[in-house]
């Protein structure tokens, strides 16, 4: 954590809409951090009910009697995808400060009409993007930063795991990812097109490889391959998927000086030369908790909402990915 995480936007006012696992984990991440005056807002009885006694907070049932009891100046959206544009909106015109969580939503509809509430109204915006806050990707971010392997040329940002397995509490068949609308792994996954486009700046979408979630006895997408072209030059492949068994999630970057490789399951980042020597290694940190770039993540947000900083992933870089995630979502399928 950063030496001021505890300090900063412990003076705000924070609503969080949605208390599943991702809305609870905001919100006791609010509390580590400091922040004491937090409001949730959650239309299931139980899930308020918890979120309230566990943190405590403030609850409410309905976010617009929310928006207008609390007045928060911030809220994190962390509802289902179909509903993270139209609560923005909500929290937008009540003059809040806006974090919504991955991805942006399942439609580009709606996204203008609340990038514009939020110029106008002199806004922060950020959509969740935690990977950016991993030890891994941000260490590959600042190594091509300091141009490390020269001119990047070509790469593969990859991510694969096991849908059955990361909701072992509820049916996997029955949830969010399963829904035709907002599911598959395109959207699921999304933070592997983040991340490219972060490394390597605005793409085009050259084709997308999509194979159907059969196996698993779904009918969304399942596992995809991206194929961008990069403004920078770069080409890259980013494969996303919830259909393997093993979890792996890596990037490999060849650049004109060297290359740059992070495996998360090795924990490491290795800086290679034009012979494939390992000329610099950069391990996680001994001990690193996966709920640190969680912390890390909200600190910048709340953070750049205090001193009128700009915040990763802003809604219109999230709107250039969503558009590309889209985009491959439309690629004829293969069962």
């Amino acid at each position: 954590m950063h030496d001021d995480a505890a300090a900063a936007g412990t003076t705000l006012s924070v609503l969080v809409c949605g208390a599943g696992s991702i809305g609870m984990r905001h919100l006791r991440n609010l509390k580590t951090l400091g922040v004491t005056n937090i409001a949730v807002s959650e239309p299931n009885e139980n899930r308020r009910q918890v979120a309230a006694s566990e943190i405590p907070c403030t609850s409410f049932a309905d976010l617009s009697e929310a928006l207008k009891t609390f007045k928060p100046a911030v809220v994190l959206v962390c509802s289902p995808t179909r509903d993270h544009v139209t609560q923005a909106l909500l929290a937008s015109q009540a003059g809040a400060h806006l974090f919504i969580e991955k991805p942006l939503s399942q439609s580009l509809e709606g996204i203008d009409t609340l990038q514009k509430e939020i110029h106008d109204r002199n806004l922060v915006s950020m959509v969740g993007c935690n990977m950016r806050f991993h030890h891994g990707p941000a260490t590959v971010h600042k190594l091509l930063d300091e141009g490390t392997i020269g001119t990047p040329r070509e790469a593969v940002v990859y991510t694969g795991s096991f849908l059955p397995k990361w909701r072992p509490q509820q049916d996997y068949r029955k949830s969010y990812s399963a829904d035709p609308v907002q599911g598959g792994a395109i959207l699921d996954c999304i933070h592997e097109i983040d991340l490219a486009l972060w490394y390597f700046g605005s793409a085009k979408l050259e084709r997308a490889d999509v194979r159907l979630a059969t196996p698993i006895g779904l009918t969304v997408d399942g596992t995809a391959d991206l194929f961008l072209e990069h403004e920078n030059g770069a080409r890259s492949k980013v494969h996303l998927s919830f259909m393997e068994p093993e979890y792996r999630r890596f990037c490999a970057i060849d650049g004109t000086r060297g290359s740059i490789d992070w495996n998360i399951n090795q924990a490491c980042v290795e800086v290679r030369d034009t012979e494939g020597n390992v000329t610099a290694s950069y391990p996680a940190p001994e001990g690193y908790d996966m709920n640190q770039m969680y912390l890390d993540e909200l600190q910048h947000f709340l953070r750049g909402i205090e001193r009128n900083e700009n915040v990763y992933n802003p809604l219109s870089e999230a709107a250039e990915t969503l558009a590309l995630a889209l985009a491959a979502r439309l690629a004829p399928p293969r069962a």
